[in-house]
Parts: structure tokens; C-alpha cells; sequence
């Protein structure tokens, strides 16, 4: 309760830093910022193989100045988000035939 009475006093940017240095001590890290070279070198390779070796993985960390856990990470929530679309897509055509049938 003490550290909300003095939130007031701070900045919105250093209510902003304290609360990201709280949570890093919560054992969260801070989110990554990939640059958009970073993403379009990232999404070239998982067009290629979507689940990249360690030997790859390393040797994209040391390309793109980033940790091989974050382009782990950044691989296993491309999958994440190829296999949602996939199913959204399946959706629609499912959605889409039972409609056209419906007014037939």
C-alpha cells in the first residue's frame, strides 16, 4: 500500500520502469522486440523448416544479436500461430459451406 501512495509522485514513465523491474523480480522477463529484419529473416527461415535444430537456432542468435531461447520461443508461437489460422481458416470453410446449403 505504501509503494500506490507514492505512485503518484513518479512520472508515468517511472511508474512504467518500476513496474517492469517488479516484474522482473516476479521472474518475468521483459518482452523481446524483434526488428523487422529480425521477423522477415525469422519468417524466411520457418517458411523453410518450421522447427529449426539447435545447430540453425544458435546460428541464427549469432546473425540477429538475440538469445537462442528467445528465437526458440519466437518458432514455437510461430507454429502457435500457423496451426490458430489453419483452424480459423477451417472454420470459415466449414461456416461457409453449411450456409450456401442451408439457402440452397
Amino acid at each position: 500500500k505504501r509503494v500506490l501512495k507514492c505512485e503518484k509522485y513518479f512520472s508515468a514513465t517511472e511508474r512504467l520502469s518500476y513496474k517492469r523491474e517488479l516484474s522482473w523480480y516476479r521472474g518475468r522477463r521483459p518482452r523481446t522486440a524483434f526488428t523487422r529484419n529480425q521477423i522477415d529473416v525469422l519468417e524466411n527461415v520457418f517458411r523453410v523448416n518450421s522447427y529449426p535444430g539447435i545447430d540453425v537456432r544458435e546460428e541464427l542468435a549469432h546473425k540477429l544479436d538475440l538469445d537462442e531461447d528467445r528465437i526458440q520461443i519466437w518458432f514455437q508461437n510461430r507454429r502457435a500461430k500457423l496451426k490458430r489460422s489453419h483452424r480459423e481458416s477451417q472454420f470459415i470453410m466449414v461456416k461457409n459451406t453449411l450456409t450456401s446449403n442451408l439457402l440452397e
